[in-house]
């Protein structure tokens, strides 16, 4: 194996064995919500903090796994091809068989941290609706692959490398693993951040330097800073419409305590039920999709 090519694996398979790690060792921490449930926070500090889990989580999963363990799947294949696979150029132009620098760092801004950010995102959103512990990281894995893993990757059946790289079979094993561990390692670093991190200020600044990781994906980064410029801008306008307005009559406690529970409930359900639409939905596609990459 060429020097190259050989650092390459190295470097990746320790990245994949330190995602393990993690997804073992936070696995099933429980995500806290920011702040105490008695302090007030402004809606920029909130978002913030939102931003930087999002951002951690992405910047980890992505590197980690998006990337180390992608590098490491194309490399088995490449292996495990036949002998008139190698030096063939693949969907993104790579030659089959020869890593190099360049393309594992293609590899990491295009596919890696993409995947990193999404499925930070998407985490964030879904994840009062996944499973509770240990399940929830895996779950978000299995959706976001049963969902988009045959329309935008890693399993479209319309890929050509499919038709280079193989068994297909060994494919679709290798890059389901891989999700589901991408979806541990979001969820695992996202709850074990939360349960450590303060809101922002002055003396805590320190906690918020994933946020300058955004800047490595562009997209995330200008998408992060027109969410915190929305925020403050929607803080001012509720500001100026509040001011000088009377305080809104409220009802006992415990009616409003009733009426929040039965909102909370309806909403798990609802977000629970819409999970599995989507799952049941989009499993037809993925089925074609692995069934016609196992046949090539």
């Amino acid at each position: 194996m060429m020097p190259v090519a050989l650092a390459i694996v190295v470097v990746c398979t320790l990245f994949l064995l330190v995602a393990v790690i993690l997804a073992i060792i936070w696995g099933g921490r429980h995500f806290r919500k920011p702040g105490a449930p008695d302090e007030q926070a402004s809606p920029l500090r909130l978002y913030l903090w939102w931003a930087n889990v999002a951002t951690a989580s992405a910047l980890a999963s992505g590197v980690l796994v998006g990337w180390a363990g992608g590098r490491l799947v194309m490399r088995v294949l490449a292996v495990t091809s036949p002998a008139s696979a190698q030096g063939r150029l693949t969907e993104a132009q790579a030659n089959v068989g020869f890593p190099t620098i360049d393309g594992s760092i293609a590899l990491l801004f295009f596919g890696g941290l993409p995947a990193g950010f999404a499925a930070a995102f998407i985490y964030l959103f879904i994840r009062r609706w996944l499973p509770a512990g240990r399940w929830a990281g895996p779950a978000l894995g299995v959706l976001l692959l049963l969902v988009f893993g045959a329309s935008v990757d890693p399993l479209r059946a319309d890929n050509i490398d499919f038709a280079i790289v193989g068994p297909g079979w060994l494919s679709v094993v290798l890059f389901s693993a891989v999700a589901v561990l991408h979806g541990a390692v979001v969820a695992a670093v996202a709850g074990a951040f939360s349960l450590r991190l303060p809101l922002p200020s002055g003396r805590d600044w320190k906690y918020y330097l994933p946020l300058a990781g955004a800047i490595l994906f562009l997209p995330a980064g200008i998408l992060l800073g027109i969410g915190a410029l929305v925020v403050m801008l929607c803080s001012w306008l509720a500001h100026v419409a509040g001011a000088g307005r009377q305080p809104a009559e409220t009802g006992p406690d415990d009616v409003r305590s009733a009426r929040d529970l039965r909102r909370a409930a309806a909403v798990s359900w609802g977000g629970r039920a819409a999970l599995g639409l989507a799952a049941v939905l989009a499993l037809p596609p993925f089925i074609t999709a692995v069934t016609s990459i196992i046949s090539r």
